[in-house]
């Protein structure tokens, strides 16, 4: 049976075709390797894998043409029908043997993402996967054009027939999208796209659904491909009218085998049809996704503002496994093109509501998840090129579930009237994207902090609290609410309420700036903190290790107060010192003098208020108050607890022996821009899980869902110039020419013969 396919084989590399293919393809696609990876530095290859589509439109033809249509023309199809086997075992050891030439440059391309990695972090999930569906996209180009080259004598006309095929595959997705939407047309295109299903290969998922479906296209093609040739066996009489019924009816029920096989393959579980290879998981959803949606008693609907063909894959995806994971939740697709008015419903302006953006709904409540918002980007002001950093579907469209389907929302107050620093959009949009509110305060126009309130935020100020704003805080603390401080070390003054505030807590803020002697915990400048990350809720989201700490100032803590909880949070190595002044560089330089230490920059406290015993604690400072505290490491210091330097009890603390325990949280640092954008850049947005960390503990009450967004920059390389050129002059023009020039040897030596 392999006897066609061997002939077939080594008559290719006898003649310079199969020499010709290898050398064209692999030149073809390595220079988009040199283009898109060595010089461009991207360790990613889908990319480059995604410029076959046009290689093969010029390539297969050629190396297809002669499969049948040469037989036919020089007569030699009748001795392939005389052998002892069947047309359907000639026709699939003739693309067997078409099948295995195209694989020699498929196994080639596999070697680059091993070179790749020696320059840096390369995803071999998704490059092989990537690998995969280029080498099953080219075998289904392949059956094509066999099929092309059945239909006529002329070798030429073949490859022009399988040009055309190819061609009008390439285009299917153009032509979807200049089609009306959910019309026979559309289900039709969607049904042969061909190319859709490769592309399925370079989202870094291993899709079970695109490897049937390229399985029964090449299957399909090799059976038409069958049923054209044993229609010309026959000669006109009674049996070839009764053959071509026969084939006919074939030809209907294998194209309904076809059907039914992957329509029961996209009935499968979303789980089963899509495998996540992404190093990030990017089509994986996290467990508190799925506890949400899997609790959900209301139905969601999901709108996208897109055609569904047009539509952007990766959200696609994303949104089958929210479909997947409830019966509550369906995805619909509406084209704004079609339905004009559609948007109106959800918003007054809808002039800032992009392509592909989310509608979700959840009986009269509604959210927009922006498409601008669904990627996050960065921009290089060197090149003033963007590049997509980060992909946030998951975290965007849980938060909108979250938001529609919740009966309320808490807020949070930012503190102002202080010189405080406004938290940037970065910071307010992720509160935002916990569902939860942001609103300002202003004791000047308020009395007290309103009973809404989950937390106050308290920006690093660098003018004082007032005495009454301070008694207004405490009688919020003991009313159990919670606070997020963040110091000032530009702050004017000595800062008399401010400090009192956190004693009341336990904690002491000393004077002066943090500097670390130890260069792996700092970044440039000795003031510019990398301290060491502590174990606990608030810093499980940072997954790098650093947080960007600059200018801190050091707290210490009564760790002899019984009523209070620490847990330090950040803190420096020991080699760290402080000084009171950092206006030159001079000031930060290491002298005999200073005391080496770990110093805490970042710490959690929860102060137990009352108890379930009735008991109530003394929770008041006044302004006037000092607290020399203690830190956790350091035993040797002198110690005041904070109940100690209260002067008197507000009575909102006390309960009664029915009451549960009431505890008010404050998380404080000392780096007036720890929660700054310059920062969290630094750190590749641990500032940021930082900062989400901190709202999740002090609306502990509350439920809140906030997904970091899942990482699409590892993709850089580092490979230097002199690499890329040598390698490019090696795989583009060495390497296909020696192949050349060895297949053109052997053709002359053959022909000599």
């Amino acid at each position: 049976m392999k006897a066609i396919a061997k002939k077939d084989f080594q008559s290719n590399f006898h003649s310079i075709t199969g020499w010709l293919f290898i050398a064209v393809f692999w030149a073809f696609l390595s220079f988009f390797v040199s283009n898109y990876n060595f010089l461009s530095l991207s360790s990613d290859i889908t990319g480059t894998i995604s410029t076959v589509e046009i290689i093969f439109l010029i390539l297969m033809p050629i190396l297809c043409m002669r499969s049948f249509s040469e037989e036919q023309r020089q007569k030699t199809d009748q001795i392939l029908f005389t052998a002892p086997v069947s047309v359907g075992q000639v026709v699939f050891q003739k693309f067997l043997a078409l099948a295995e030439i195209y694989t020699i440059p498929t196994l080639m391309t596999c070697i680059y993402p091993l070179i790749l990695s020696a320059f840096g972090n390369v995803s071999f999930g998704s490059d092989y996967i990537a690998i995969l569906g280029m080498w099953l996209y080219g075998l289904a180009c392949i059956a094509i054009c066999v099929f092309a080259s059945s239909l006529t004598e002329n070798p030429i006309i073949a490859a022009v027939l399988s040009f055309l095929f190819l061609f009008v595959m390439y285009l299917i997705p153009t032509i979807q999208n200049m089609v009306s939407s959910n019309t026979v047309l559309t289900k039709f295109l969607t049904a042969i796209d061909v190319r859709g299903q490769f592309e399925n290969f370079l989202s870094g998922s291993l899709n079970i659904t695109a490897i049937i479906y390229m399985a029964t296209v090449i299957f399909l093609f090799l059976f038409l491909t069958t049923q054209i040739i044993q229609k010309r066996r026959y000669s006109i009489s009674k049996k070839t009218i009764s053959f071509g019924a026969y084939s006919s009816v074939m030809i209907v029920v294998v194209l309904a085998i076809t059907v039914i096989v992957n329509l029961a393959v996209t009935k499968l579980p979303d789980s089963m049809q899509n495998i996540d290879v992404t190093s990030s998981r990017l089509y994986s959803l996290t467990d508190d996704t799925k506890n949400l949606v899997s609790g959900l008693k209301d139905d969601v609907t999901i709108y996208v503002l897109d055609k569904e063909s047009a539509s952007d894959k990766t959200l696609n995806k994303t949104l089958k496994s929210y479909e997947a994971l409830s019966k509550h939740i369906k995805v619909s697709y509406v084209d704004p093109a079609e339905n004009p008015t559609f948007i109106q419903k959800y918003t007054d302006d809808s002039s800032n509501v992009y392509m592909n953006s989310l509608i979700v709904t959840c009986g009269d409540k509604s959210k927009i998840v922006n498409f601008s918002d669904v990627y996050e980007t960065s921009t290089d002001y060197t090149t003033y090129s963007q590049k997509t950093t980060g992909y946030d579907g998951e975290g965007q469209i849980t938060s909108a579930i979250d938001y529609v389907t919740s009966d309320s929302n808490p807020v949070i107050y930012t503190l102002t009237g202080h010189n405080e620093t406004a938290l940037s959009s970065t910071f307010t949009d992720a509160v935002s994207k916990m569902n939860i509110t942001v609103q300002d305060l202003d004791f000047m126009q308020n009395d007290s902090v309103p009973d809404d309130a989950q937390a106050v935020i308290i920006n690093a100020p660098t003018s004082d609290l007032s005495s009454d704003d301070l008694k207004k805080l405490e009688d919020y603390f003991n009313k159990g609410g919670n606070v997020i401080a963040v110091t000032n070390y530009e702050a004017t003054g000595d800062m008399t309420n401010y400090k009192a505030l956190l004693s009341y807590f336990g904690i002491t803020l000393n004077d002066g700036v943090v500097l670390d002697s130890d260069s792996s915990r700092y970044y440039q400048y000795p003031s510019y903190l990398l301290p060491n990350v502590e174990s606990d809720d608030i810093t499980s989201g940072i997954t790098n290790g650093y947080i960007m700490s600059p200018f801190s100032q050091e707290i210490t803590y009564d760790s002899s107060n019984s009523q209070v909880a620490y847990t330090p949070l950040l803190q420096t190595s020991e080699s760290a010192y402080v000084h009171s002044s950092v206006s030159s560089e001079s000031d930060m330089e290491q002298t005999d003098s200073d005391q080496l230490a770990a110093r805490i920059v970042g710490l959690k406290a929860v102060k137990t208020i009352s108890g379930s015993d009735g008991s109530a604690a003394d929770n008041t400072v006044t302004s006037s108050s000092t607290a020399n505290g203690v830190s956790g490491t350091s035993s040797s210091s002198e110690s005041v607890s904070a109940s100690s330097a209260a002067e008197s009890v507000s009575s909102s603390s006390s309960a009664d022996s029915s009451t549960d325990t009431i505890t008010s949280t404050a998380v404080v640092y000392t780096s007036p821009y720890i929660f700054n954008d310059n920062a969290n850049q630094m750190v590749s947005g641990s500032n940021l899980s930082l900062f989400s960390g901190s709202i999740s503990a002090v609306t502990s009450d509350t439920t809140t869902i906030s997904i970091p967004s899942k990482s699409m920059d590892n993709t850089t390389i580092t490979m230097a110039t002199r690499t890329a050129v040598l390698l490019t002059i090696l795989f583009v023009i060495l390497i296909p020419v020696v192949l050349l020039a060895f297949g053109i040897t052997i053709w002359v030596i053959r022909r000599k013969k």
